[in-house]
């Protein structure tokens, strides 16, 4: 039997988080997967956390309320460190991402360390599509090297990397500095393709200044590059 720890960090997603919740359990059982999911709230202001009391019991659930600093990256390392299998899935909880395909990563990841959900088809704002090609296509091959959609939020990969990969992410940075080192250390990284949607509930939590956070990070992790 394969096992899949589920790391989702939430902020106010109280009209997203029930149906993720059911569309991962379905998936799982399916496929007769021995899963947990835990949830990192980021202080949600609305009905999230009365939601996810509710779900306790129901489903394989955790639910943990943030420690430390705001921000997804602080969220899914909080959360990683509570992974119980030694295979760990991210996923946001927008319902942008398919939850559907975590079975078919998490099979992937026999042959590979890391799966990444590629947004080959994005059903999404034309200046959000323009700047997600632009981090893959500029800051992720250009930069870093890494010819992968560096800004995903769901990937399946392997729980041992985060003890050999040393993370220290900006507020919004996990995902390309996770890919970047873990590539440098020699893990092997896939991908598989998803339609990424429109967020149809609730309130995106990234801002204009969060793109500016993302190309500082990019580039201070080439600048140590070129140093070394």
């Amino acid at each position: 039997m394969k096992h899949l720890s589920i790391i989702i960090p939430t902020y106010n997603e109280q009209d997203n988080i029930k149906e993720l919740i059911k569309r991962i359990h379905s998936n799982m059982s399916k496929n007769k997967v021995k899963y947990e999911i835990i949830i990192v709230d980021d202080f949600s202001e609305d009905r999230t956390l009365d939601i996810l009391r509710r779900f306790n019991g129901r489903y394989p659930l955790k639910i943990l309320l943030k420690n430390g600093a705001k921000g997804k990256a602080q969220s899914l390392l909080e959360g990683f460190s509570k992974a119980r299998y030694s295979s760990v899935a991210m996923i946001d909880a927008d319902l942008q991402y398919p939850p559907e395909l975590l079975y078919d990563m998490l099979v992937k990841t026999k042959n590979h360390d890391i799966v990444v959900a590629n947004r080959v088809v994005q059903n999404i704002k034309w200046y959000r599509k323009l700047l997600s090609r632009i981090y893959s296509k500029v800051f992720g091959k250009v930069l870093l090297g890494l010819p992968y959609d560096i800004q995903s939020g769901m990937k399946v990969f392997k729980k041992k990397i985060l003890k050999n990969v040393d993370l220290n992410p900006t507020p919004w940075g996990f995902d390309y500095e996770f890919l970047y080192k873990a590539k440098n250390q020699g893990y092997q990284i896939s991908q598989i393709p998803i339609q990424f949607d429109a967020r149809k509930n609730g309130k995106s939590s990234i801002t204009f200044l969060t793109n500016f956070e993302l190309l500082f990070g990019i580039l201070k992790l080439r600048f140590a590059k070129v140093r070394k």
